[in-house]
């Protein structure tokens, strides 16, 4: 049929919606006013470093160190409802957080407590916005950049085989079944693309684009686990839907939100399979900074996933430095899991100290990462379950003082079989973290660590993160400390 006659539904749809979303933009804010620009004029929340493009600078071009979570959603209120809850909890998890040096945080926006537009097109929902607003006042208040991740789901009808298909899944999103059954529809069709940005544009009406906290937008979780065609797994065929959308959708983005950062994201580099999809994120000039994702995982493929902690972060770090050496890399979602991601790891439970924590945090960064690593798992499951926020000021503390964009940091490792050695050489000042193998220090690897280092000079500070202790060496001897500690000095001081 001709246009201008008669529309199909799915457009009528969409330009209802749209009447609604205009009518109704500014009326929801509730008379509420994020924080405008103010003085930096439109300056971008976050930018490339203009002193060394691997790392990230403020708005004013000081060198910022994300130091990050995942706080994506609750996962206690799973159908939406419980709205007031949710904004409680997010407040006391930001709160503990920023509290403890924390300073960059993940948003999810396809989950049901924080889901904008749950249902149909131009349909919002009040007590969801209602929500966010507060997340991003409260982020101004704390100082804290936010990253929010617009989309997650995989399936736009319920699964088939599931034995309730009618449940509460964060993996589903009914909102496009009438005009997409497959992910392959919903990638390729021009009323689900209109819809993803209906969305958007009530983000930016909401003032989300004009707030000094909102730092970037994320296109989607791990798009890599979106099957487009129902038991076709290829890359061949994943990249011809998502290639496309993710290239239109990342300008989409800066269009919308100059002053902000536009990125994707892709699942777990525990595969195979993870490769060709990793060096395709690699290559999409408009993605800003190189995020991965990787977990310990005792039913990987690669064999590094399922080792150490602070070995299979940093090689993530490293697989993606590989790929873009001159551009910002993160270790934007990490933890442990049970086999093939089957729930959170078991081993949580004993992790009282917060081991896999801490080097989850430590590890990206000594390997050359702008960032710390972006812990998952935050909530009752392990993080706040176990009072491990502490965890994030250690970190803080040991690279206070450090800008590691005028230090254009050089990344080394080196290890013997009781320690590893992860050392960041830079113009002035090198850092080394030192981490034992197996437990605490003791007198044996003492000796060892400081045969390993005696070619540092015999003044350098070390800190303690276990006991929160930094003490200042003057006769070149290292202090015993507990598990791992970072060793500084000047760098014109070693050979």
């Amino acid at each position: 049929m001709k246009r201008g006659k008669q529309m199909c539904s799915d457009e009528r749809a969409i330009r209802v919606g749209r009447r609604a979303f205009m009518a109704g933009a500014f009326a929801a804010l509730g008379g509420v006013c994020l924080s405008a620009s103010g003085a930096d004029g439109r300056r971008p929340v976050l930018q490339v470093s203009p002193s060394d493009s691997r790392y990230l600078a403020d708005a004013s071009g000081k060198t910022f160190v994300p130091i990050g979570c995942n706080i994506c959603f609750d996962r206690l209120n799973a159908d939406g409802r419980a709205a007031a809850d949710t904004r409680a909890r997010f407040a006391r998890w930001m709160r503990a957080f920023a509290a403890n040096g924390g300073n960059f945080m993940r948003v999810w926006l396809g989950h049901a407590s924080t889901e904008i537009m749950p249902a149909r097109p131009g349909a919002f929902d009040a007590e969801a916005e209602k929500t966010l607003l507060q997340i991003v006042r409260l982020a101004e208040e704390l100082d804290i950049k936010l990253k929010f991740t617009l989309e997650s789901f995989r399936r736009t009808v319920p699964d088939a085989d599931a034995e309730d298909p009618g449940r509460v899944d964060i993996f589903t999103r009914p909102l496009y079944a009438p005009f997409a059954q497959t992910m392959d529809d919903f990638f390729r069709r021009e009323t689900c693309a209109r819809i993803f940005l209906q969305k958007v544009d009530r983000l930016k009406a909401l003032g989300l684009g004009d707030s000094p906290s909102v730092a970037a937008w994320e296109l989607w979780n791990e798009i890599s686990a979106v099957c487009p065609k129902a038991g076709d797994y290829t890359y061949r065929t994943w990249r011809e839907a998502i290639d496309p959308w993710t290239r239109r959708m990342l300008r989409e983005l800066k269009v919308r939100f100059p002053r902000q950062l536009a990125l994707q994201s892709l699942g777990s580099f525990s595969t195979p399979g993870a490769f060709k999809p990793y060096d395709w994120l690699a290559g999409l000039a408009d993605n800003d900074i190189l995020q991965v994702h990787r977990y310990f995982d005792p039913g990987a493929q690669l064999d590094v996933c399922r080792g150490e902690m602070d070995v299979l972060a940093a090689d993530a770090i490293r697989e993606m430095r590989d790929r873009a050496p001159g551009r910002p890399v993160m270790l934007a979602e990490t933890g442990a899991v049970k086999a093939n991601h089957a729930g959170p790891s078991e081993r949580y439970a004993a992790d009282v100290r917060g081991t896999i924590l801490h080097d989850a945090l430590f590890a990206p960064f000594f390997a050359g990462s702008c960032a710390s690593g972006q812990p998952w798992h935050w909530d009752h499951q392990y993080i706040d379950g176990n009072g491990l926020w502490g965890q994030f000021a250690r970190f803080r503390k040991a690279i206070a003082g450090v800008d590691p964009a005028a230090e254009h940091f050089r990344p080394i490792r080196f290890e013997n079989h009781r320690l590893r050695f992860w050392c960041l050489r830079g113009t002035r000042k090198t850092l080394i973290w030192v981490r034992t193998k197996n437990g605490d220090f003791s007198t044996v690897t003492r000796a060892e660590a400081e045969e390993w280092l005696n070619d540092i000079p015999a003044r350098f500070s070390v800190y303690d993160p276990w006991n929160d202790v930094t003490t200042s060496v003057t006769d070149g001897h290292i202090p015993e400390f507990q598990r791992d500690a970072v060793v500084t000095f000047d760098t014109k001081d070693s050979y």
